[in-house]
């Protein structure tokens, strides 16, 4: 039986921090949002390349590029170098606020224009304009031309995959329905892998929690919003129950906490082992799970087969939330 591939999938990307809430002080914050320095150590991006290249893994990394429209080539571009450096796969990501920028009187028209990041709404023809910029970034940082993308903050519908075919990239991992629920009801899928115009779409899995009454709710699977327990029980759950692929979402600053202020205190050490025993797990199972690059997918390799829906315990459930606000609330965990 083929194992299982686990696509580990990064959104990397720089923060607008509080440029549009506090325009007349505020500023975004550029790669100290990916590094994470604590202490001049890197315990975001180098945390996850340092833990990666420990067990023999690699990731997916989903690059924001229209964040160059403030913050120029060179900030990202040094670190999608960096990461193609060290063997792992750069792919497309782009969050459309990042265009505000170009206006020079943008505080000014924050007051009647507010910024706009969506990407569902939008016609295939700006879409394909945005994504065109992306893909000229790549260019100007003298990297291979991206196959996959990824839409900022999950936000799509079908006009989405319309420009995507358009503009020549074939893959995508744009759905997360416990992050964002697309208004297109086909677009509701927990995972496994369907076609969207053309588009190959790999959902981040969506997963069921059990509770005492009648609600379940319903999540993604992430770092920072998932426990090692339950990680652990959904990767064996796929597993037996057919599935080809699980893609998993993380983002860098995940792995350290921010203060109030937004200042960069500590590494996050509950994050960092939920990494750090995922990639462990993966490494010590070859024979039942195996990392996955979105580089490598071959559609004519994939079942596109409806995959049956898998949950975690109420017990579970409970012991991951407590964890997590204990963390959130903790600066010393």
């Amino acid at each position: 039986m083929t194992p299982l591939t686990v696509h580990i999938t990064v959104d990397t990307e720089f923060s607008v921090g509080d440029a549009f809430s506090n325009p007349q002080t505020g500023e975004p914050v550029g790669p100290d949002w990916v590094h994470c320095p604590v202490n001049g150590r890197s315990q975001g991006l180098g945390f996850l390349l340092d833990t990666m290249d420990a067990h023999g893994l690699s990731a997916t990394f989903f690059v924001e590029a229209l964040n160059t429209v403030y913050f120029g080539d060179e900030p990202m571009g040094r670190i999608a170098r960096t990461l193609m450096d060290r063997r792992q796969d750069v792919q497309l990501h782009l969050h459309p606020f990042w265009l505000y920028f170009r206006e020079p009187d943008w505080r000014r028209r924050l007051a009647s224009i507010p910024p706009e990041d969506r990407t569902s709404g939008r016609s295939p023809e700006s879409l394909a304009e945005l994504i065109e910029a992306g893909l000229e970034t790549f260019i100007r940082w003298g990297l291979p031309r991206p196959v996959a993308f990824r839409s900022g903050g999950l936000d799509v519908d079908g006009n989405v995959y319309r420009a995507l075919k358009g503009c020549g990239l074939h893959i995508a991992s744009n759905i997360g329905l416990g992050i964002c629920e697309p208004a297109d009801r086909s677009l509701h899928q927990i995972g496994g892998a369907h076609r969207f115009h053309g588009v190959v779409e790999l959902p981040i899995l969506t997963y069921h929690v059990a509770s005492l009454g009648r609600t379940v709710q319903r999540k993604s699977l992430t770092i920072t919003g998932s426990s090692w327990p339950e990680i652990r029980s959904l990767l064996w759950k796929a597993r037996r129950a057919g599935y080809q692929q699980v893609v998993l979402l993380t983002h860098a600053f995940e792995f350290v906490k921010v203060s109030v202020s937004g200042e960069i205190v500590r590494e996050n050490r509950i994050n960092q082992s939920r990494f750090t025993r995922l990639c462990e797990f993966i490494a010590e199972h070859p024979d039942d799970f195996r990392s996955g690059l979105m580089r490598d997918v071959d559609p004519d390799r994939l079942s596109f087969d409806p995959v049956p829906p898998i949950g975690v315990s109420i017990w579970q459930a409970s012991g991951r939330m407590v964890v997590n606000r204990l963390n959130d609330a903790v600066m010393r965990i």
